[in-house]
């Protein structure tokens, strides 16, 4: 597109198709543990697994995964809401650049939603 003001307006398989937006092709997160509240820390290796932060990636990798692993997500990330609620609602969630960790967190989050 020449024009930066322009979009692109696809369905979601032709756009998976044209730029390669699956699972597969995500790119690997690892996360900075000091840049993540510590009532948070037990949920890192989940940021890090379903913190992908493109939309059609995260959803390619949520039916990949399946249902089973969709409801082990849920239930883990249950009993953290209120410090998710508490983080993801902070001052970072105006920032104009937000931590690679706060990014994954709330696309986490957003996996788990989605279910």
């Amino acid at each position: 597109m020449d024009n930066e003001n322009e979009f692109e307006i696809l369905p979601a398989d032709e756009l998976r198709l044209k730029y390669g937006l699956y699972a597969e092709d995500s790119p690997k997160i690892t996360l900075d543990r000091s840049r993540i509240p510590n009532s948070l820390a037990p949920l890192i290796p989940y940021a890090e697994v379903w913190g992908i932060s493109d939309d059609l990636m995260r959803a390619d990798f949520a039916e990949k995964a399946g249902p089973d692993a969709l409801d082990e997500l849920q239930a883990a990330i249950q009993p953290f809401e209120d410090a998710l609620d508490e983080w993801l609602a902070g001052p970072e969630a105006s920032s104009p650049d937000p931590s690679p960790e706060y990014i994954a967190f709330s696309c986490m989050r957003m996996a788990a939603d989605g279910i």
